[in-house]
């Protein structure tokens, strides 16, 4: 049985996390990006859905010569979590489409704050990115995830393009649990960009 709300309690998105890059070629671009997720977490046994906005602020040329290397740094919008409904939230995991027919070349984090002695990392797969912070996170504060540095080589043509990751509730693009205090257990919170409102994060012309 599923439950609907628009309560947006999750995931409340205050500000921006922001980074520098050079490009290869061609100048920087970054346009901050609010991307409709479609969320559900289990209350009292019973699944609810409900929206929520997630800021992605990403940085990349706007074109590149084939062959070369190039670096798009990923920033996130700050975690701000509500003590309702999230007094401690811990296994953060965020994923991101990377450019299509780019070859990666190299990753690393900087940055994020308020994060403790939280574990981080990322890794690529399949054409993501996914950012991890094991946490533990308390409600009522506010944290920012650290920003991806990647470096790929363009290809020999086309337009690269970034997108926030996740299909379903079977592929989500943004995970997490959620101590649920009535049973005194941690529950997945399962999120996954709207597919009504697909965005763009990030669009590279190769030349």
């Amino acid at each position: 049985m599923i439950r609907k709300t628009v309560a947006r309690r999750f995931l409340a998105a205050t500000a921006l996390a922001t980074a520098g890059v050079m490009a290869a070629s061609g100048s920087a671009v970054a346009a901050p990006a609010t991307v409709p997720f479609l969320c559900r977490v289990p209350e009292n046994g019973v699944w609810t859905e409900y929206g929520s906005n997630r800021v992605f602020d990403v940085t990349a040329p706007a074109t590149v010569q084939a062959g070369t290397k190039f670096k798009v740094t990923y920033a996130q919008g700050p975690f701000t979590l509500n003590p309702a409904y999230q007094q401690e939230v811990k296994d953060i995991a965020v994923k991101i489409n990377q450019p299509a027919g780019a070859h990666l070349v190299s990753l690393k984090l900087t940055g994020g704050s308020n994060l403790g002695n939280s574990t981080r990392s990322v890794v690529s797969a399949n054409g993501k990115l996914t950012l991890r912070a094991g946490g533990p996170f308390y409600g009522g504060t506010t944290f920012e995830l650290p920003v991806i540095e990647a470096v790929y080589t363009a290809p020999a043509g086309g337009t690269l393009v970034t997108s926030a990751g996740g299909t379903g509730f079977g592929d989500t693009g943004l995970s997490m649990k959620r101590l649920d205090t009535s049973i005194n257990e941690f529950t997945s919170v399962q999120c996954y960009p709207d597919p009504a409102t697909p965005v763009q994060l990030s669009s590279t012309t190769v030349q």
